[in-house]
């Protein structure tokens, strides 16, 4: 039989992908721990795309995406953090 059970409070690694600013200091950032990437303009939009060990750790995100290292990086859009993160104070 399964049981509810909640994660304990534990702290994150994130970044806002405001802007392509913010996405080359999230790159700088996650380059000191094996991951590889680039930045490209689609029409008014920035990508990030990154990759560490080939297509299994793959991630990609636009400008105004969240990068989420939640046991394994992740992006997710602004709406989806919203509704699961928030500030850690």
């Amino acid at each position: 039989m399964a049981i509810t059970v909640q994660r304990k409070p534990v702290p994150l690694q994130a970044w806002h992908l405001a802007d392509a600013a913010a996405m080359l200091a999230a790159l700088d950032d996650l380059a000191t721990v094996g991951w590889r990437g680039g930045l490209t303009n689609v029409g008014a939009v920035w990508r990030i795309e990154l990759n560490a060990d080939g297509p299994t750790r793959q991630v990609v995100a636009e400008t105004g995406d969240w990068l989420i290292d939640d046991f394994g990086l992740r992006a997710l859009s602004a709406e989806d953090y919203d509704d699961n993160y928030e500030v850690a104070e």
